[in-house]
């Protein structure tokens, strides 16, 4: 009798073990906004970034991640979506918010957020996911059908301390205060998304949880704190900081959203440099920004810990893009070069093999949607262009694309292992 007991609670065991082994994983997705791939864990000695390389170091780092459009809502609908432009017409912040707001729901999928919705995820955003930070186009959400809930950020668009919104006669490009973290929107999406997962803990339904912080998008902003992390005297400079030779006018541009919508006491521009002072002065202010929105997110990662939650999370950061720190005399995105289209990207997945190593390999933002539906065994919907990247995630060495390609305006750029192409 006693033997019978002990094998019938060895296999009620067993079944426990199996369901919790084929639990559908959660999903924590942090966007961050205009975060080139300059972190420490990308190899850049003096960034203080140490709750994204925290991440990392569990993680697969990916040196080479591309953006299919070096703009913000035109990138985020590509990733949402899992499908590339088809013209030029298509670059425009608002276009998905106009496509689908205020939509009947289709048998389509809008994102891939709808898709797992569908298929049973509880879907929560709140921050900068696809273009507007408050997530809504009027009073219609941008993205109608892909949530279950979206948390509201009173003065989202805050850029300034004070409220103040940009002026290109009286404000700078950035801000230097003394101030708690809570004065920006994105120390408060950190809060929202802490008080989140603790909703989040006890519920049996997988969730979905997308975190858009603001920074380093302009201006750049962040408390005096963590522009303290940093010695402006041995800031780096661009190491290509000039035009290169012979390149057509159509592939620079004069930094119109740095030099035109902020005040600036110095003006460049394609091929024309600004001071090496200002210079410094500008890429002290952005890693400050960096650094600020690492530590929002070092508060989101140390919750989901606390509360057991990252044994059973798949972690994806994705940066929408680049942006030139003075590279090729340009201050901003929008460019069809290297240093507009590539951007941070970490995934960490539960049990990950080979933790820590770095992948070389060509990945897109377009592939983010067919590789979370290969990492949840949710059946992708047909007519997707990317391509998932879920077996570098298994082994580092291995490789799912031989080329990217990005659109800027007229521009199709192609990105291969050893080149990139514009034309």
């Amino acid at each position: 009798m006693k033997s019978s007991r002990f094998i019938m609670m060895l296999l009620f065991a067993n079944i426990i073990t199996l369901n919790a082994q084929h639990k559908q994983p959660n999903i924590l997705f942090i966007s961050i906004d205009d975060l080139r791939s300059e972190l420490h864990a990308y190899g850049v000695a003096d960034m203080i970034t140490p709750n994204l390389d925290a991440i990392a170091a569990q993680g697969r780092l990916f040196k080479r991640h591309y953006a299919q459009v070096p703009t913000c809502g035109p990138s985020r609908m590509v990733m949402l979506t899992g499908k590339n432009l088809t013209s030029s017409d298509e670059i425009s912040h608002p276009l998905l918010g106009n496509r689908l707001a205020g939509k009947p729901e289709t048998d389509n999928p809008e994102t891939f957020i709808h898709h797992l919705k569908r298929n049973g995820y509880y879907t929560v955003g709140m921050g900068k996911i696809s273009h507007s930070i408050s997530g809504r186009r009027g009073k219609e959400l941008e993205l109608p059908h892909s949530w279950n809930d979206f948390v509201t950020n009173p003065d989202a668009f805050q850029m300034y301390a004070g409220g103040e919104h940009r002026d290109a006669k009286k404000t700078p490009p950035f801000e230097m205060l003394d101030v708690a973290d809570e004065v920006y929107p994105d120390g408060r999406v950190a809060q929202f998304a802490v008080k989140e997962l603790e909703k989040r803990a006890n519920a049996k339904q997988p969730f979905f949880m997308a975190v858009g912080f603001l920074r380093p998008h302009l201006p750049f902003s962040a408390p005096k704190k963590y522009w303290d992390l940093y010695d402006r005297s041995k800031m780096n400079l661009s190491p290509n900081p000039d035009a290169p030779k012979n390149v057509a006018d159509e592939f620079l541009h004069n930094s119109e959203e740095f030099f035109g919508q902020y005040y600036s006491p110095e003006k460049g521009g394609a091929r024309k440099r600004i001071s090496d002072a200002y210079a410094k002065q500008i890429i002290h202010a952005n890693h400050a920004a960096v650094s600020f929105v690492d530590a929002q997110v070092g508060k989101v990662m140390d919750k989901l810990k606390e509360l057991g939650l990252d044994k059973n999370t798949i972690v994806v950061v994705w940066g929408d893009h680049g942006w030139h720190l003075g590279d090729q005399t340009i201050w901003g995105k929008h460019s069809a070069f290297e240093n507009a289209l590539n951007s941070a990207m970490i995934v960490k997945t539960p049990q990950m093999k080979k933790a820590g190593i770095p992948s070389n390999s060509l990945i897109a933002s377009v592939d983010i949607y067919p590789t979370l539906c290969e990492l949840t065994g949710i059946q992708k919907p047909k007519g997707l262009d990317g391509t998932s990247f879920a077996p570098i995630l298994d082994n580092p060495k291995n490789e799912t694309r031989t080329e990217v390609l990005s659109y800027w305006k007229d521009v199709v750029s192609m990105r291969t292992d050893r080149y990139r192409l514009a034309i």
